[in-house]
């Protein structure tokens, strides 16, 4: 991060996390609306969610890499953008792919996106800086207990006859749900802007 960047005037990153507090307040109102008029079970609505924001989220850090000026090293976004977009991708096809191809193939279309998105994992822990690696392992770190501690509870819970079951569907929309806030807590704890 060079000084200029830095030096940015308040305003203008209040701005910044202004208008991304409202672009995520369209997709996610929008996502809402859609969800609510497709009647989609509680698990399809959490992953269709995430996936819409994951794919939101991803278009816009690719826009902010494309506008950085060039004097500005591009460092993983690139990476990042292609991790994020295919991640929410993943969530979307299990949903949407059944119809118009069949469950095998949406699978097949799962998996094929699951080994280019480790690949880019791979190549994005390889090539990140020592502050991005610091915040992938606190995020890990973070999520891990966090659901360990929900789990511990839930399945107390479940044994007891006090809840009912969660689909593994459910489940993993819960995880990525609580890695993103993992995310953003140990970005901003470091700084990452």
């Amino acid at each position: 991060m060079t000084s200029e960047e830095r030096n940015l005037h308040p305003a203008l990153k209040i701005g910044g996390l202004v208008l991304l507090a409202l672009i995520g307040a369209v997709v996610g109102a929008a996502t809402a609306r859609f969800v609510d008029a497709s009647a989609l079970p509680a698990d399809d609505a959490l992953n269709l969610f995430i996936g819409v924001v994951l794919v939101g989220m991803g278009g816009i850090m690719a826009v902010m890499a494309a506008l950085r000026p060039s004097t500005v090293p591009k460092g993983c976004g690139l990476l990042q953008t292609v991790v994020m977009v295919l991640a929410g991708i993943m969530l979307i096809v299990p949903i949407y792919g059944p119809n118009w191809v069949s469950a095998e193939v949406s699978l097949a279309i799962v998996l094929g996106l699951l080994v280019v998105q480790t690949v880019a994992n791979v190549l994005l822990w390889r090539r990140a800086d020592e502050m991005l690696r610091r915040v992938m392992v606190e995020t890990g770190s973070l999520a891990f207990w966090t659901l360990q501690l929900a789990l511990f509870v839930y399945a107390a819970s479940e044994r007891l006859g006090l809840v009912e079951g969660i689909t593994a569907w459910g489940m993993i929309g819960i995880l990525l749900a609580v890695y993103m806030v993992a995310s953003a807590v140990a970005g901003a704890r470091r700084g990452l802007k």
